[in-house]
C-alpha cells in the first residue's frame, strides 16, 4: 500500500480485480480491510461461544 503512493491509490484496479475493475486501488484496500475485520470478528465469536459451551458441560 505504501509503495502505491497517493497517485497509485487513485488508479483503477484493472482486470486483475474483476469486481473492482473500475474502482480505485484505495477502494479495494478498504474492502479487504473490512473483510478481514468482519471475518476476524466471526472467528472471535465462534471461539468465545465454544469456550463458553465447553465450560458448561
Amino acid at each position: 500500500m505504501r509503495s502505491l503512493g497517493e497517485d497509485g491509490l487513485t488508479e483503477p484496479c484493472g482486470e486483475r480485480e474483476p469486481f473492482f475493475e473500475n474502482a480505485p486501488e484505495a477502494a479495494l484496500i478498504l474492502h479487504i480491510n473490512r473483510e478481514a475485520i468482519h471475518h476476524g470478528a466471526e472467528i472471535a465469536l465462534l471461539r468465545d461461544l465454544y469456550a463458553r459451551h465447553t465450560k458448561h458441560q
